[in-house]
């Protein structure tokens, strides 16, 4: 058996165990909310995604829930970009192309990237073009004047993750995340903030439960399932002040169950 690396050697005994394969234990996680605690302050104290406040590293933990990842793969798909995540351009086409999405890169070079993106029938053509980024002055850095690094060495590189940001989102914006390029000092696009929901509060296994809840306080009807929730319902039950009266609610119900 090969040893872990130093990096997961260095970590708390919450982040090793999920990064040596253990990914099985977020079936076995009866209070998410106390999960996310623990492993939150775990990815605080480790220092991974360098945040400053244990509030954050639960967020992030919220989301390594939500994905089923560990957080040393969560780190290796997403960066921690002043209070943001985002993903990594990569790893979103994987994740585009997992989902079932299709890429056909017609043009790629330093000047012009030019790319058809598909799925579910949907395809619409991407054009990056530097000059258009220049003009907009995303290219240059404080001064206005000179080219930002990451543009002056790999501008192909920046328009093909650009090209995959915007293709992603037209086409599957169920895998669409703000990218690493678009964080941006010089754009004016919002960040997508990473919060809670639903999704990453229940896990799967007690969303039978979630719902015999809600069909006994009358937000849903007998015919209702998950799938069924209301989105303003959704938010309203993910919320700080709310989640954690909600999921016990649904793990009580769940343990009488049993």
């Amino acid at each position: 058996m090969s040893q872990p690396n130093e990096e997961a050697a260095n970590l708390p005994a919450t982040i090793q165990t999920a990064e040596l394969g253990n990914i099985a234990m977020y079936d076995r996680i009866t209070d998410p909310m106390q999960a996310i605690k623990t492993l939150g302050a775990a990815i605080f104290k480790s220092g991974i995604f360098g945040v400053d406040k244990p509030e954050i590293g639960e967020v992030l933990a919220m989301q390594c829930l939500a994905e089923r990842k560990s957080p040393l793969e969560l780190a290796r798909t997403y960066h921690f970009i002043e209070g943001k995540l985002a993903i990594k351009s990569d790893a979103l086409l994987a994740k585009f192309q997992m989902a079932g999405g299709t890429v056909n890169w017609t043009t790629r070079n330093d000047k012009l990237v030019v790319a058809t993106f598909s799925n579910k029938g949907s395809s619409v053509e991407i054009v990056a073009a530097f000059e258009d980024f220049e003009k907009k002055g995303i290219v240059f850095g404080k001064d206005g004047k000179t080219l930002k690094d990451n543009w002056r060495k790999w501008p192909k590189q920046m328009l093909t993750a650009r090209a995959i940001s915007e293709g992603v989102r037209l086409v599957a914006p169920e895998c669409a995340f703000i990218t690493v390029e678009e964080l941006d000092h010089n754009t004016k696009a919002t960040a997508i903030e990473v919060v809670a929901t639903l999704d990453s509060i229940i896990p799967e296994f007690q969303r039978d439960a979630a719902v015999r809840v809600l069909r006994k306080v009358g937000h849903l009807t007998d015919e209702q399932s998950w799938a069924d929730i209301p989105n303003e319902l959704a938010n309203t039950l993910s919320h700080p002040k709310r989640s954690q009266a909600f999921a016990s609610a649904v793990k009580a119900e769940y343990e009488s169950n049993l």
